[in-house]
């Protein structure tokens, strides 16, 4: 499961829970109003999610049913929280409106991706902009026409945070789709390279698009567990896909612990401006 990249802090246990009572005010995420911060990171992997807890001061865990684990604690005295929703789109979007409707409203993505470009390889760090809409759930907030764009605000304090810690990042569109193991589809990832596109994962679009509807402020960022650029990738088991093993791969795993920080930091300070702007 990985080691913690604060060993002196106590290790997490993810415990799964069964919970019940009027205190709790949503159908999947069994967590007390007061639980859940304004500011949150919805990771999809679990161990990423534990990973980002282990991080934080007075951390507790709040929540862990329907495959959704939740902590909240305090990371340079800011209170944030931590869910982590699994995989894929309809998972993300419960994730997100029943935070939300708990207080929270605004979110990182803190995720992994496959890259697309010749230059991007295992370990790279990509921040979206906006994300091309490949997946399902988005459609029943917004139509197709509408775009998936993440917030500036979120966007522009990820992209100085990771410039301030030394990171070299690749910055601009991705896309998000629903079937990990589509049949290959050789036009269609054609078209995306040729257009730009950074990387492919599975989550962004909704994330985006709930963020309109909603009126939260979302931004991603991702580490890379495949691309052009590693031309040998050692997966894990009997992975016929070129995918990083998440769990004992150096370049992601240092990819992984930067985007931690990186999305640490840079939500510290979007609530700091917060404070300072008479938003909190």
């Amino acid at each position: 499961m990985g080691k913690s990249a604060n060993p002196g802090k106590r290790e997490l246990k993810l415990e799964v829970l069964s919970v019940g009572g009027p205190e709790y005010t949503q159908h999947h995420i069994k967590a007390r109003d007061e639980d859940i911060a304004r500011y949150c990171f919805i990771p999809g992997d679990h161990i990423r999610g534990r990973k980002i807890a282990e991080r934080l001061d007075d951390v507790r865990q709040v929540s862990a049913t329907r495959g959704m684990f939740v902590h909240t604690g305090y990371y340079g005295g800011v209170r944030m929280t931590v869910c982590s929703t699994g995989i894929g789109g309809p998972q993300v979007a419960i994730a997100m409106e029943e935070l939300g409707r708990m207080g929270a409203d605004t979110f990182i993505r803190v995720g992994s991706a496959g890259g697309l470009q010749e230059n991007i390889g295992v370990g790279d760090i990509a921040i979206a902009t906006a994300t091309y809409r490949d997946g399902g759930t988005s459609y029943k907030f917004l139509p197709g026409p509408f775009p998936a764009v993440a917030d500036f605000f979120v966007t522009r304090a990820l992209y100085d945070v990771a410039r301030e810690l030394g990171a070299h990042i690749h910055i601009g569109v991705v896309c998000a789709g629903d079937a990990f193991y589509a049949p290959p589809n050789p036009e269609f990832n054609k078209m995306l390279v040729d257009a730009g596109v950074v990387c492919v994962e599975m989550e962004s679009d909704t994330v985006f698009i709930l963020g309109h509807y909603r009126h939260f402020r979302c931004g991603a960022l991702f580490v890379m567990d495949g691309g052009p650029k590693s031309k040998v990738v050692k997966s894990a088991g009997k992975v016929s896909i070129p995918i990083a093993n998440h769990a004992t791969d150096e370049d992601f795993l240092r990819g992984e612990d930067m985007i931690i920080s990186i999305a640490l930091e840079a939500m510290k300070r979007i609530a700091l401006e917060d404070q300072a702007s008479g938003k909190a």
